[in-house]
Protein backbone atom coordinates (compact mmCIF):
# COMPACT_ATOMS: atom_id res chain seq x y z
CA UNK A 1 0.00 0.00 0.00
CA UNK A 2 1.12 3.10 -1.14
CA UNK A 3 1.14 6.38 1.19
CA UNK A 4 1.67 9.84 -0.18
CA UNK A 5 4.26 11.92 1.89
CA UNK A 6 1.11 14.85 2.35
CA UNK A 7 -0.86 12.44 3.40
CA UNK A 8 1.66 11.43 6.64
CA UNK A 9 2.45 15.36 6.63
CA UNK A 10 -1.19 15.68 7.35
CA UNK A 11 -2.14 13.24 9.82
CA UNK A 12 0.90 13.97 11.66
CA UNK A 13 -0.28 17.82 12.02
CA UNK A 14 -3.40 17.38 12.42
CA UNK A 15 -2.86 14.85 15.15
CA UNK A 16 -0.60 17.22 17.17
CA UNK A 17 -2.93 19.95 16.74
CA UNK A 18 -5.92 18.02 18.11
CA UNK A 19 -3.60 17.37 21.25
CA UNK A 20 -2.36 20.64 21.46
CA UNK A 21 -6.09 22.11 21.57
CA UNK A 22 -7.00 19.36 24.01
CA UNK A 23 -4.12 20.77 25.97
CA UNK A 24 -4.75 24.38 25.52
CA UNK A 25 -8.38 23.78 27.15
CA UNK A 26 -6.90 21.79 30.20
CA UNK A 27 -4.21 24.58 30.38
CA UNK A 28 -7.57 26.76 30.56
CA UNK A 29 -9.55 24.99 32.87
CA UNK A 30 -6.55 24.75 35.34
CA UNK A 31 -5.90 28.17 35.20
CA UNK A 32 -9.99 29.52 35.51
CA UNK A 33 -10.53 26.80 38.19
CA UNK A 34 -13.79 26.02 35.86
CA UNK A 35 -15.20 23.03 34.16
CA UNK A 36 -17.46 24.35 31.54
CA UNK A 37 -15.50 27.25 30.00
CA UNK A 38 -18.24 27.29 26.44
CA UNK A 39 -21.85 26.04 26.45
CA UNK A 40 -20.42 23.57 24.25
CA UNK A 41 -18.32 22.20 26.67
CA UNK A 42 -22.00 20.90 29.06
CA UNK A 43 -25.18 22.37 27.17
CA UNK A 44 -27.31 21.37 30.13
CA UNK A 45 -24.43 22.26 32.64
CA UNK A 46 -23.98 25.81 31.22
CA UNK A 47 -28.03 26.33 30.78
CA UNK A 48 -28.78 25.59 34.44
CA UNK A 49 -25.53 27.55 35.64
CA UNK A 50 -26.58 30.95 33.85
CA UNK A 51 -30.38 30.43 35.32
CA UNK A 52 -28.61 30.22 38.74
CA UNK A 53 -25.86 33.23 38.09
CA UNK A 54 -29.45 35.02 36.86
CA UNK A 55 -30.98 34.13 40.51
CA UNK A 56 -27.81 35.29 42.70
CA UNK A 57 -27.18 38.67 40.88
CA UNK A 58 -31.06 39.54 41.70
CA UNK A 59 -30.68 37.92 45.12
CA UNK A 60 -27.59 39.90 45.80
CA UNK A 61 -29.50 43.08 44.49
CA UNK A 62 -32.03 42.31 47.66
CA UNK A 63 -29.66 41.93 49.74
CA UNK A 64 -27.85 45.60 48.61
CA UNK A 65 -32.05 47.04 49.09
CA UNK A 66 -31.96 45.43 52.34
CA UNK A 67 -29.07 47.49 53.27
CA UNK A 68 -30.35 50.34 52.00
CA UNK A 69 -33.70 50.21 53.92
CA UNK A 70 -32.09 49.93 56.89
CA UNK A 71 -30.05 53.25 56.36
CA UNK A 72 -33.51 54.65 55.49
CA UNK A 73 -35.40 52.90 58.31
CA UNK A 74 -32.48 53.83 60.73
CA UNK A 75 -32.26 57.36 59.97
CA UNK A 76 -36.28 57.24 60.84
CA UNK A 77 -35.47 55.96 64.27
CA UNK A 78 -32.91 58.20 65.38
CA UNK A 79 -35.50 60.94 64.37
CA UNK A 80 -38.34 59.41 66.39
CA UNK A 81 -36.19 59.00 69.59
CA UNK A 82 -35.24 62.98 68.80
CA UNK A 83 -38.70 63.36 68.51
CA UNK A 84 -39.66 61.29 72.24
CA UNK A 85 -37.19 63.05 73.88
CA UNK A 86 -38.74 66.27 72.55
CA UNK A 87 -42.30 65.48 73.94
CA UNK A 88 -41.11 63.81 77.00
CA UNK A 89 -39.44 67.41 77.41
CA UNK A 90 -42.48 69.25 76.79
CA UNK A 91 -44.35 66.99 78.93
CA UNK A 92 -41.78 67.82 81.90
CA UNK A 93 -42.65 71.81 81.28
CA UNK A 94 -45.96 70.88 81.60
CA UNK A 95 -45.78 69.16 84.76
CA UNK A 96 -43.82 72.10 86.25
CA UNK A 97 -46.77 74.81 84.65
CA UNK A 98 -49.16 73.18 87.14
CA UNK A 99 -47.53 73.74 90.43
CA UNK A 100 -49.99 76.75 91.65
CA UNK A 101 -47.35 78.83 93.11
CA UNK A 102 -45.36 79.69 90.15
CA UNK A 103 -46.61 83.52 88.90
CA UNK A 104 -47.82 84.31 85.37
CA UNK A 105 -44.23 85.77 84.59
CA UNK A 106 -42.66 82.56 85.84
CA UNK A 107 -45.02 80.24 83.14
CA UNK A 108 -44.30 83.05 80.10
CA UNK A 109 -40.39 82.23 80.80
CA UNK A 110 -41.11 78.56 80.85
CA UNK A 111 -43.23 79.38 77.28
CA UNK A 112 -39.54 80.49 76.02
CA UNK A 113 -38.22 77.07 76.50
CA UNK A 114 -42.21 76.14 74.53
CA UNK A 115 -40.45 78.53 72.04
CA UNK A 116 -37.49 76.84 71.01
CA UNK A 117 -39.15 72.80 71.58
CA UNK A 118 -41.76 73.99 68.79
CA UNK A 119 -39.23 75.13 66.40
CA UNK A 120 -36.89 71.97 67.29
CA UNK A 121 -40.35 69.96 66.58
CA UNK A 122 -40.69 71.51 62.95
CA UNK A 123 -37.18 71.11 62.17
CA UNK A 124 -38.00 67.08 62.83
CA UNK A 125 -40.97 67.03 61.26
CA UNK A 126 -38.98 67.87 57.60
CA UNK A 127 -35.95 65.98 58.16
CA UNK A 128 -34.50 64.03 55.17
CA UNK A 129 -32.59 60.93 54.66
CA UNK A 130 -29.11 60.48 53.52
CA UNK A 131 -30.06 60.76 49.95
CA UNK A 132 -32.09 64.11 50.27
CA UNK A 133 -35.73 62.60 50.49
CA UNK A 134 -38.00 63.60 53.02
CA UNK A 135 -38.80 60.91 56.07
CA UNK A 136 -42.32 62.04 57.12
CA UNK A 137 -43.80 63.04 53.15
CA UNK A 138 -45.30 59.54 52.70
CA UNK A 139 -44.47 58.94 48.47
CA UNK A 140 -43.57 62.62 48.07
CA UNK A 141 -40.00 62.36 49.22
CA UNK A 142 -39.04 65.42 47.19
CA UNK A 143 -41.63 67.96 48.90
CA UNK A 144 -40.79 69.33 52.19
CA UNK A 145 -43.84 68.00 53.91
CA UNK A 146 -44.77 70.61 56.60
CA UNK A 147 -44.67 74.42 55.90
CA UNK A 148 -46.18 76.79 58.95
CA UNK A 149 -48.51 79.55 58.21
CA UNK A 150 -48.56 80.78 62.13
CA UNK A 151 -47.66 79.52 65.56
CA UNK A 152 -48.95 76.15 65.24
CA UNK A 153 -50.86 76.82 62.27
CA UNK A 154 -49.13 74.19 59.96
CA UNK A 155 -49.93 72.79 56.83
CA UNK A 156 -49.27 68.81 55.55
CA UNK A 157 -48.14 68.94 51.56
CA UNK A 158 -47.17 65.13 51.31
CA UNK A 159 -49.55 62.09 51.15
CA UNK A 160 -50.65 59.25 53.65
CA UNK A 161 -48.25 56.99 51.42
CA UNK A 162 -45.23 55.17 52.27
CA UNK A 163 -42.63 54.43 49.73
CA UNK A 164 -41.40 50.82 49.65
CA UNK A 165 -38.07 48.88 48.81
CA UNK A 166 -37.95 45.33 47.85
CA UNK A 167 -36.04 43.30 49.79
CA UNK A 168 -37.02 39.79 48.68
CA UNK A 169 -39.16 38.24 45.78
CA UNK A 170 -42.47 38.61 48.01
CA UNK A 171 -41.91 41.41 50.47
CA UNK A 172 -41.74 45.62 49.47
CA UNK A 173 -40.71 47.16 53.29
CA UNK A 174 -42.09 50.32 53.53
CA UNK A 175 -39.12 52.70 54.42
CA UNK A 176 -41.29 56.50 55.06
CA UNK A 177 -43.67 57.52 56.88
CA UNK A 178 -46.69 59.57 56.61
CA UNK A 179 -46.48 62.25 58.15
CA UNK A 180 -50.23 63.18 58.59
CA UNK A 181 -50.72 60.29 60.67
CA UNK A 182 -47.84 60.80 62.62
CA UNK A 183 -47.97 64.49 63.81
CA UNK A 184 -51.60 64.94 62.68
CA UNK A 185 -53.65 62.10 63.64
CA UNK A 186 -53.53 62.79 67.74
CA UNK A 187 -56.60 61.82 69.04
CA UNK A 188 -58.15 64.30 72.23
CA UNK A 189 -59.36 62.59 75.40
CA UNK A 190 -58.90 59.27 76.04
CA UNK A 191 -59.22 58.48 72.23
CA UNK A 192 -62.29 57.40 72.68
CA UNK A 193 -64.00 60.98 74.23
CA UNK A 194 -63.07 63.84 75.27
CA UNK A 195 -64.20 66.27 78.56
CA UNK A 196 -63.32 69.74 78.46
CA UNK A 197 -64.27 73.09 80.62
CA UNK A 198 -66.29 75.79 79.61
CA UNK A 199 -63.58 78.92 79.60
CA UNK A 200 -66.95 80.89 80.89
CA UNK A 201 -67.49 79.21 84.34
CA UNK A 202 -67.26 81.12 87.57
CA UNK A 203 -66.39 78.37 89.56
CA UNK A 204 -63.42 76.02 90.34
CA UNK A 205 -64.39 72.77 88.88
CA UNK A 206 -62.17 70.75 86.98
CA UNK A 207 -63.23 67.87 84.99
CA UNK A 208 -60.68 64.41 84.55
CA UNK A 209 -60.17 62.82 81.11
CA UNK A 210 -62.56 60.22 82.09
CA UNK A 211 -62.51 56.48 81.66
CA UNK A 212 -64.05 53.83 79.01
CA UNK A 213 -65.90 51.05 80.72
CA UNK A 214 -67.09 49.67 77.58
CA UNK A 215 -66.29 50.55 74.39
CA UNK A 216 -68.87 49.04 72.66
CA UNK A 217 -72.18 50.77 74.47
CA UNK A 218 -70.16 54.05 73.40
CA UNK A 219 -70.34 53.16 70.05
CA UNK A 220 -74.32 52.39 70.47
CA UNK A 221 -75.96 54.07 67.42
CA UNK A 222 -78.35 55.63 70.31
CA UNK A 223 -75.67 57.66 71.42
CA UNK A 224 -75.00 60.85 69.92
CA UNK A 225 -71.87 61.22 71.76
CA UNK A 226 -71.75 64.89 72.43
CA UNK A 227 -73.03 65.87 75.61
CA UNK A 228 -73.21 68.76 78.21
CA UNK A 229 -72.87 68.50 82.44
CA UNK A 230 -74.42 71.29 83.93
CA UNK A 231 -74.29 72.57 87.30
CA UNK A 232 -76.61 74.11 90.21
CA UNK A 233 -75.60 75.26 93.08
CA UNK A 234 -78.15 77.05 95.91
CA UNK A 235 -77.42 78.08 99.67
CA UNK A 236 -77.83 74.72 102.25
CA UNK A 237 -81.51 75.60 103.72
CA UNK A 238 -80.57 74.49 106.64
CA UNK A 239 -77.48 75.98 107.36
CA UNK A 240 -76.51 79.10 105.31
CA UNK A 241 -72.69 79.01 106.84
CA UNK A 242 -72.57 74.99 105.31
CA UNK A 243 -71.32 74.27 101.93
CA UNK A 244 -73.87 74.83 99.25
CA UNK A 245 -75.90 72.02 97.67
CA UNK A 246 -74.61 71.05 94.43
CA UNK A 247 -75.98 69.03 92.01
CA UNK A 248 -75.74 68.58 87.93
CA UNK A 249 -77.58 67.11 84.85
CA UNK A 250 -76.04 65.30 81.39
CA UNK A 251 -77.66 67.12 78.80
CA UNK A 252 -77.93 66.09 75.02
CA UNK A 253 -75.74 68.21 73.08
CA UNK A 254 -76.17 67.01 69.45
CA UNK A 255 -77.99 69.43 67.64
CA UNK A 256 -77.93 67.13 64.11
CA UNK A 257 -77.82 63.63 63.63
CA UNK A 258 -75.04 61.50 60.98
CA UNK A 259 -77.31 61.94 58.56
CA UNK A 260 -78.26 65.85 58.71
CA UNK A 261 -81.36 65.32 60.41
CA UNK A 262 -82.15 67.56 63.32
CA UNK A 263 -82.20 65.36 66.65
CA UNK A 264 -85.62 65.16 68.51
CA UNK A 265 -83.16 64.97 72.00
CA UNK A 266 -81.47 68.33 71.80
CA UNK A 267 -81.00 70.34 74.93
CA UNK A 268 -82.55 67.58 76.73
CA UNK A 269 -82.07 65.68 79.75
CA UNK A 270 -80.83 62.58 79.67
CA UNK A 271 -81.36 61.86 83.57
CA UNK A 272 -85.23 63.02 83.23
CA UNK A 273 -85.94 64.23 79.50
CA UNK A 274 -86.35 67.99 80.78
CA UNK A 275 -85.98 69.73 78.06
CA UNK A 276 -84.33 73.08 78.36
CA UNK A 277 -85.67 74.42 74.82
CA UNK A 278 -88.31 75.75 76.70
CA UNK A 279 -86.16 77.29 79.34
CA UNK A 280 -84.60 76.91 83.15
CA UNK A 281 -85.93 74.43 85.24
CA UNK A 282 -88.62 75.59 87.72
CA UNK A 283 -87.15 76.18 91.35
CA UNK A 284 -88.75 75.47 94.74
CA UNK A 285 -87.07 77.25 97.34
CA UNK A 286 -84.41 75.25 98.90
CA UNK A 287 -84.46 72.61 96.53
CA UNK A 288 -81.93 71.99 93.70
CA UNK A 289 -83.94 71.11 90.76
CA UNK A 290 -81.47 69.15 89.07
CA UNK A 291 -81.82 65.65 88.80
CA UNK A 292 -78.29 64.25 90.43
CA UNK A 293 -76.11 65.12 93.54
CA UNK A 294 -72.72 66.53 92.84
CA UNK A 295 -69.71 65.34 95.17
CA UNK A 296 -66.17 66.47 94.22
CA UNK A 297 -64.21 63.25 92.65
CA UNK A 298 -67.49 61.16 92.65
CA UNK A 299 -67.77 59.27 89.49
CA UNK A 300 -70.37 61.06 86.77
CA UNK A 301 -71.89 57.95 85.23
CA UNK A 302 -73.41 58.03 81.65
CA UNK A 303 -76.30 55.63 82.41
CA UNK A 304 -79.41 55.91 84.17
CA UNK A 305 -79.12 54.72 88.50
CA UNK A 306 -81.07 52.88 90.23
CA UNK A 307 -84.24 55.33 91.48
CA UNK A 308 -84.14 57.34 88.18
CA UNK A 309 -87.52 57.36 86.21
CA UNK A 310 -88.63 58.84 83.12
CA UNK A 311 -84.95 58.68 81.35
CA UNK A 312 -85.04 60.44 78.06
CA UNK A 313 -83.52 57.18 76.54
CA UNK A 314 -84.88 53.80 78.63
CA UNK A 315 -82.39 52.37 80.07
CA UNK A 316 -79.47 54.00 78.95
CA UNK A 317 -75.72 53.17 79.09
CA UNK A 318 -73.44 54.62 77.16
CA UNK A 319 -70.40 52.58 78.73
CA UNK A 320 -67.85 56.15 80.30
CA UNK A 321 -67.73 58.23 82.99
CA UNK A 322 -65.53 61.38 84.23
CA UNK A 323 -65.76 63.16 87.14
CA UNK A 324 -65.21 66.99 88.33
CA UNK A 325 -63.46 67.83 91.25
CA UNK A 326 -63.93 71.43 92.81
CA UNK A 327 -66.92 73.53 93.93
CA UNK A 328 -68.48 74.75 90.21
CA UNK A 329 -71.18 77.13 90.67
CA UNK A 330 -74.47 77.95 88.81
CA UNK A 331 -74.13 77.37 85.06
CA UNK A 332 -71.01 76.12 84.85
CA UNK A 333 -71.05 73.18 82.05
CA UNK A 334 -68.43 70.69 80.69
CA UNK A 335 -68.61 69.11 77.53
CA UNK A 336 -68.13 65.41 77.17
CA UNK A 337 -67.46 64.73 73.12
CA UNK A 338 -66.66 61.77 70.98
CA UNK A 339 -62.43 62.07 70.47
CA UNK A 340 -61.23 64.13 67.55
CA UNK A 341 -58.15 64.45 65.90
CA UNK A 342 -55.39 66.88 66.50
CA UNK A 343 -52.36 67.70 65.39
CA UNK A 344 -49.38 68.17 67.76
CA UNK A 345 -47.93 71.58 66.63
CA UNK A 346 -51.59 72.77 68.09
CA UNK A 347 -50.66 70.98 71.20
CA UNK A 348 -48.07 73.41 71.62
CA UNK A 349 -49.61 76.14 70.73
CA UNK A 350 -52.43 75.88 72.97
CA UNK A 351 -49.83 74.97 75.95
CA UNK A 352 -48.09 78.01 74.74
CA UNK A 353 -51.87 80.32 75.07
CA UNK A 354 -52.66 78.82 78.33
CA UNK A 355 -49.37 80.18 79.55
CA UNK A 356 -49.22 83.97 78.01
CA UNK A 357 -53.05 84.45 79.56
CA UNK A 358 -52.77 82.90 82.87
CA UNK A 359 -53.77 85.25 85.32
CA UNK A 360 -54.23 84.49 89.06
CA UNK A 361 -57.37 86.96 89.75
CA UNK A 362 -60.94 85.55 90.76
CA UNK A 363 -60.74 83.81 93.80
CA UNK A 364 -58.71 81.19 92.07
CA UNK A 365 -60.35 81.36 88.81
CA UNK A 366 -57.71 81.52 86.74
CA UNK A 367 -55.63 78.51 88.38
CA UNK A 368 -58.84 76.07 87.69
CA UNK A 369 -58.93 77.71 84.03
CA UNK A 370 -55.22 77.04 83.46
CA UNK A 371 -55.36 73.26 85.05
CA UNK A 372 -58.52 72.51 83.02
CA UNK A 373 -56.72 73.55 79.65
CA UNK A 374 -53.02 72.16 81.03
CA UNK A 375 -55.06 69.12 81.12
CA UNK A 376 -56.12 68.74 78.13
CA UNK A 377 -52.73 69.15 76.96
CA UNK A 378 -50.79 67.39 78.97
CA UNK A 379 -53.31 64.07 77.56
CA UNK A 380 -52.62 65.47 74.15
CA UNK A 381 -49.23 65.54 74.71
CA UNK A 382 -49.45 62.05 75.98
CA UNK A 383 -51.48 61.03 72.89
CA UNK A 384 -48.96 62.00 70.31
CA UNK A 385 -46.41 60.07 72.64
CA UNK A 386 -48.12 57.20 72.56
CA UNK A 387 -48.62 57.75 68.42
CA UNK A 388 -44.57 58.28 67.75
CA UNK A 389 -44.19 55.23 69.93
CA UNK A 390 -45.81 52.92 68.32
CA UNK A 391 -44.51 54.09 64.63
CA UNK A 392 -41.53 54.04 66.39
CA UNK A 393 -42.03 50.08 67.14
CA UNK A 394 -43.49 49.75 63.87
CA UNK A 395 -39.80 50.81 62.37
CA UNK A 396 -38.36 48.72 64.69
CA UNK A 397 -40.28 45.35 63.62
CA UNK A 398 -39.57 46.26 60.24
CA UNK A 399 -35.69 46.66 60.75
CA UNK A 400 -35.80 43.38 62.09
CA UNK A 401 -37.86 41.88 59.32
CA UNK A 402 -34.87 43.46 57.06
CA UNK A 403 -32.11 41.72 58.78
CA UNK A 404 -33.95 38.45 59.17
CA UNK A 405 -34.65 38.70 55.00
CA UNK A 406 -31.36 39.57 54.39
CA UNK A 407 -29.67 36.39 56.26
CA UNK A 408 -32.69 34.34 54.67
CA UNK A 409 -30.67 35.76 50.93
CA UNK A 410 -27.34 35.27 52.50
CA UNK A 411 -28.22 31.33 52.86
CA UNK A 412 -29.70 31.83 49.35
CA UNK A 413 -26.43 33.24 47.86
CA UNK A 414 -24.76 30.20 49.40
CA UNK A 415 -27.02 27.45 47.93
CA UNK A 416 -26.66 29.10 44.64
CA UNK A 417 -22.91 29.31 45.21
CA UNK A 418 -22.49 26.00 45.74
CA UNK A 419 -24.92 24.40 43.11
CA UNK A 420 -22.85 26.86 40.57
CA UNK A 421 -19.93 25.39 42.15
CA UNK A 422 -20.75 21.51 41.38
CA UNK A 423 -22.05 22.45 37.61
CA UNK A 424 -18.98 24.75 36.86
CA UNK A 425 -16.00 24.14 38.76
CA UNK A 426 -13.04 21.73 37.63
CA UNK A 427 -12.42 18.43 39.52
CA UNK A 428 -8.91 19.12 40.40
CA UNK A 429 -7.05 15.62 39.96
CA UNK A 430 -8.74 14.20 36.57
CA UNK A 431 -7.96 17.84 35.55
CA UNK A 432 -4.26 17.18 36.34
CA UNK A 433 -4.22 13.85 35.10
CA UNK A 434 -5.62 14.48 31.84
CA UNK A 435 -3.33 17.22 31.78
CA UNK A 436 -0.21 14.71 32.05
CA UNK A 437 -2.05 12.06 30.16
CA UNK A 438 -2.57 14.62 27.45
CA UNK A 439 0.95 16.20 27.31
CA UNK A 440 2.50 12.85 26.96
CA UNK A 441 0.65 12.04 24.35
CA UNK A 442 1.39 15.24 22.71
CA UNK A 443 5.36 14.64 23.42
CA UNK A 444 5.27 11.04 21.60
CA UNK A 445 3.15 12.51 18.38
CA UNK A 446 5.72 15.57 18.35
CA UNK A 447 8.77 12.73 18.77
CA UNK A 448 7.03 10.48 16.20
CA UNK A 449 6.25 12.85 13.61
CA UNK A 450 9.44 13.68 14.09
CA UNK A 451 10.51 10.40 12.48
CA UNK A 452 8.36 9.61 10.27
CA UNK A 453 9.45 13.02 8.25
CA UNK A 454 12.56 11.57 7.44
CA UNK A 455 10.53 8.28 5.83
CA UNK A 456 11.70 9.40 2.00
CA UNK A 457 13.39 7.80 -1.22
CA UNK A 458 15.26 10.90 -1.36
CA UNK A 459 17.21 9.97 2.00
CA UNK A 460 18.67 6.49 0.36
CA UNK A 461 19.39 8.31 -3.27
Amino acid sequence: MRVATNTVYSQGSMGISRLMAQQSKLQNQLATGRRVLSPSDDPIASSRALQISQAQSINTQYSTNSDSADTSLAMTEKTLNQLVTLIQNVQSLAVSAGNPTQTADQKKMLDAELQGRYQELLALANATDGNGEYLFSGFRGDTKPFTEAGFGNVTYNGDDGQRGIQISASRTIPVSEAGSKLFQRVPTGNGTFTSSANMANTGTGIITTGEVLDPSKWANAANVQDFRIEFNSIPDPNDPTAAPIVNYDIIDSRATLPDGSANPNYNMSMVDGYDYNGGARPSTPGVNSYPRTYKSGADIEFKQLPGETTPLVANWDFGVKTSVTGDPKTGDTFTVAASKNTDIFSVLADFSSALNNYNTAGNGKGQTDFQNQLNTVIKNLSNSLDTVLSTQASIGARMLETESVRNTNEDINLQYTATLSKLQDLDWPKAISDFSQNQMLLDAARSSFSQVQNLSLFQYI
